[in-house]
């Protein structure tokens, strides 16, 4: 299934948008605060500014008190990166690495999977909008809409589905059962739609 995605994504480079290490995979479409990203995994941090483009291995890392958000090139979506926090884009079956703090992804409908990574395993998207909170000991995955399935380091799975989110302390066993979020935690965790850039830390 691996190579299939790979194969994919090789031969569809320019028609399916996958991405290369030469070419741009997403552009900061907005700043409030305190940001830093570089351009590629061989350069160093920079202070942001809106319209850079960031190519595979491409950063950001944001403030405590600051916001950034990315418009994937390749595959038309968006990502929200809450305070103290960092992403890195990444070109093929993999969208990104989310190292720490709190994503929020809206991926448009893709015709194969894509991944985003995380310390503590993958998570699997076909088309979804979705949030994570990522820290060195702990995992949240909430899902909007669509179903998203996480895979941690051992291999174990876990489906997620829209409403529905997945809270795991990461050296306290194994993945938990997802479990419902009601409007009011949804509104905390995603933002109020019609301020989609402002951000509640947890």
């Amino acid at each position: 299934m691996k190579k299939t995605l790979v194969l994919f994504c090789l031969i569809g480079l320019f028609v399916a948008g996958c991405g290369s290490n030469d070419e741009p995979l997403a552009r900061i479409a907005q700043i409030e605060g305190k940001v830093d990203a570089r351009a590629e995994g061989a350069l160093d941090f920079v202070a942001a500014k809106v319209d850079m483009q960031l190519k595979h291995q491409g950063a950001v890392r944001t403030d405590k008190e600051s916001t950034a958000a990315l418009e994937d090139l390749a595959r038309k979506g968006s990502i929200k990166i809450a305070p103290d926090s960092y992403y890195e884009v990444r070109a093929g079956v993999a969208m990104g690495f989310h190292g720490s703090g709190k994503a929020v992804f809206d991926v448009n409908k893709q015709q194969t999977e894509i991944q985003i990574e995380t310390p503590h395993g993958n998570t699997a998207v076909l088309g979804t909008k979705f949030g994570q909170l990522v820290s060195s000991d702990s995992f949240e995955l909430w899902v909007e809409e669509g179903t998203v399935e996480f895979t941690a380091r051992d291999g174990s799975k876990q489906k997620v589905t829209g409403s529905q989110k997945l809270l795991w302390q990461v050296q306290q066993g194994p993945l938990p059962q997802p479990v419902n979020f009601n409007l009011l935690e949804s509104e905390d965790f995603f933002g109020n739609k019609d301020e989609s850039f402002k951000f509640n830390t947890r």
